[in-house]
C-alpha cells in the first residue's frame, strides 16, 4: 500500500537531513520505509537538539491547525 503525506518544507528538510545522517551511520542508502523502520526502533531513535525539537514541535502544531482547516473545507 502506498500513501502520501503532506509536510511543511522545514519538516521535509529535517527528515531528509536525519535520513542522510542515518545512511552515513549505517554506511548504506535507505528507502523512506527503511528509514522510518529504523527511526521507530527504540535503540536507534535519532536524537534532536533542543532547537530541532522545539522547531519540530512548533511545525507539528501549526500543521495540525492547517490539517483541521483542510479537513472541514
Amino acid at each position: 500500500m502506498k500513501s502520501t503525506i503532506s509536510v511543511n518544507k522545514d519538516v521535509k528538510e529535517l527528515l531528509e537531513r536525519k535520513k542522510k545522517e542515518m545512511e552515513i551511520k549505517l554506511n548504506r542508502p535507505l528507502t523512506w520505509d527503511e528509514f522510518f523502520q529504523e527511526v521507530f526502533k527504540e535503540e536507534s531513535v535519532p536524537r534532536l537538539t533542543e532547537k530541532e525539537a522545539e522547531m519540530l514541535k512548533k511545525l507539528v502544531l501549526e500543521d495540525r491547525k492547517n490539517w483541521k482547516a483542510r479537513e472541514f473545507a
